[in-house]
């Protein structure tokens, strides 16, 4: 309702960028979740692992000075001590052999391994007190990635975000095909393109009181002239014009979607700074400073936003130019013919103004 509203409907679709982020909110804000539960299982484990650190640590200090009082026992006992007992060559051997044989280490497989380590975590988990939530999540972070049903969660929605937008395409497609058959399945002598351009003009006027109204006929009338001035140069000598043309395009859709990264970072880095503010408090963060960053906030968010939605009506209009453009199946005069029908449309849509 912010861009367009209703009444922008047949010429751009409805926009998905808002239901796009709240859906992708919703999978951050499970993610935080975890990510939260997942931090306070590690602080339990880091108390638990400290613990187990200082009760060896006073152990090892407790058998220490145990053995420094028996040494100072010991040296002040007899000088002297009892010789050892007469061992025979054969009890030697049988005992040299025993203690080669418990001195071995044993192998073991991997897997066996593997299994002692897990089952050593599990013992570390269980005596940090976690629950089975917060070792599963522990297990994942240590593996990793998203689960198989994140992974499917995603995979799911942006095949429905991908039919929907082909369904998006087809059906603007068709509405501007009835919308410049006015002008394409008549004779186009002057008299019929001036109607034509009038009934242009007339729509115009009603929705560019629109919210963001201008704003988004401009949109749509650069595009529409983009794309049918480079079809239309595509069909003279060797399409080399429109070969440049397209060239030029894309330059046109990097610009255009690093301008909308750009706006999206700005609003976010003055978000956090907001944040850091309030958090800090103090004298400095007055109510007249609290709103001034609150304007700033609303009025960075809302440029993010129309950025964001203008990419997102340019990109389905591109698609829907190329759907009536370049369909084989329509002979090429007639393609001609829309791509000029597009010039008098976009030349009204960039000329638009409140005045």
């Amino acid at each position: 309702m912010i861009f367009g509203g209703d009444a922008f409907v047949d010429l751009i679709g409805e926009l998905t960028l808002l239901k796009d982020l709240t859906h992708t909110m919703d999978i951050t804000m499970e993610q935080l979740e975890e990510e939260e539960l997942a931090k306070h299982a590690e602080e339990k484990l880091n108390i638990h692992d400290a613990k187990e650190k200082e009760a060896m640590n006073a152990t090892a200090a407790d058998m220490s000075e145990k053995g420094k009082e028996a040494t100072d026992h010991s040296t002040s006992g007899s000088t002297s001590a009892p010789p050892p007992p007469y061992v025979s060559g054969e009890e030697a051997s049988t005992s040299a052999g025993k203690s080669s044989g418990t001195s071995t280490p044993q192998r073991r497989y991997l897997g066996q391994q593997a299994i002692m380590d897990r089952s050593e975590e599990d013992a570390r988990m269980d005596a940090a007190g976690l629950s089975q939530e917060e070792k599963d999540l522990q297990k994942k972070k240590k593996r990793g990635g998203l689960t198989k049903e994140q992974r499917e969660k995603l995979e799911a929605y942006e095949r429905e975000r991908r039919k929907a937008r082909e369904e998006r395409v087809e059906t603007l497609a068709k509405k501007l095909i009835d919308r410049i058959s006015v002008w394409t399945e008549t004779d186009k002598d002057p008299e019929v393109t001036y109607a034509f351009q009038e009934k242009t003009r007339l729509e115009v006027e009603n929705l560019k009181m629109e919210s963001f109204g201008i704003e988004i006929l401009h949109a749509v009338g650069q595009t529409y002239l983009q794309k049918a001035t480079s079809f239309l140069k595509s069909q003279k000598f060797l399409g080399i014009s429109g070969f440049w043309s397209r060239l030029k395009d894309k330059g046109t859709l990097a610009k255009d979607t690093w301008n909308t990264i750009s706006t999206a970072i700005d609003a976010q880095l003055t978000m956090e700074e907001m944040a850091k503010l309030e958090e800090k408090g103090g004298a400095d963060w007055t109510d007249e400073k609290k709103a001034e960053y609150e304007r700033k906030v609303t009025g960075k968010i809302l440029a993010a936003a129309w950025r964001g939605s203008r990419f997102e009506i340019q990109g389905v209009l591109r698609d829907v130019c190329d759907r009536i453009l370049n369909d084989k199946t329509v002979r090429l005069e007639k393609r001609v013919e829309r791509a000029h029908a597009l010039v008098l449309c976009g030349t009204i849509y960039q000329k638009v103004s409140l005045f």
